[in-house]
């Protein structure tokens, strides 16, 4: 967010700051990728382009220089809606939109992504606060603001193959995901979807939950840079 790289905290955009880290002394979005792919040895990165998703109608420059400096794959999020299709990132398979919920007001954005993305992976991002569902849910067909595994069901039927589960209420606040019980509904019914569960991790320990409750891959910052998830993970 405008130009570096911020600590966000319950989905609080107005509150967000930059980060403050154990890691690394630099805000920089370059920097800050470099020293999280080597700490990690993680293969893929995600990125929030929030200057985007709060209304901006291109991608900020320097989200475009991490695409140009790195060879990973990055999913990234600009809140893709009618203002910011998909066709604003670069045509690279190295560059995996995601579609959230938040601002993808009605099916067509996700439709129209899957179709301009070909072969690129694409991943819907079920944005929940306080295990509600944000944006236009009832444009998406779902019986309450409550019936995120119902949201599930409509995107796979429309062709998704990752979703992404985040409370944006844990996002930033070590209190652990709480989505447990939907990502094992979800992997219940859909053993072949690839989940990626975020918000709120702390320790190894909220990871390991994640993982027996169905997730593929835990997205996690704040944790890296508080010291509380350290590598290599502790024995």
């Amino acid at each position: 967010m405008s130009g570096v790289v911020v600590r966000a905290v319950g989905g609080r955009r107005e509150e967000y700051r930059p980060i403050e880290s154990r890691m690394m002394l630099s805000t920089h979005p370059v920097q800050v990728a470099a020293n999280l792919l080597g700490l990690t040895g993680a293969s893929e990165l995600y990125v929030a382009d929030l200057d985007a998703i709060r209304g901006g109608r291109e991608l900020s420059p320097r989200v475009e220089r991490l695409f140009r400096e790195f060879n990973s794959p990055f999913w990234i999020d600009i809140g893709i809606n009618s203002l910011r299709p998909a066709t604003l990132l670069p045509d690279s398979p190295h560059v995996w939109p995601v579609v959230g919920l938040e601002t993808a007001s009605e099916p067509r954005h996700l439709t129209e992504t899957l179709a301009a993305s070909g072969s690129r992976r694409v991943a819907f991002s079920l944005d929940l606060k306080g295990g509600k569902l944000l944006g236009k849910w009832a444009d998406w067909g779902v019986e309450n603001e409550r019936d995120a595994l119902g949201l599930a069901r409509r995107v796979v039927e429309l062709g998704v193959h990752t979703l992404i589960v985040l409370d944006l209420a844990r996002v930033g606040t070590g209190t652990g995901c709480g989505t447990e019980p939907l990502l094992r509904a979800i992997r219940d019914e859909f053993p072949d979807v690839e989940l990626i569960a975020g918000g709120g991790v702390r320790t190894w320990a909220d990871i390991d939950r994640l993982g027996e409750a169905g997730a593929n891959a835990v997205l996690v910052a704040s944790a890296l840079h508080d010291g509380t998830i350290t590598f290599p993970r502790p024995s």
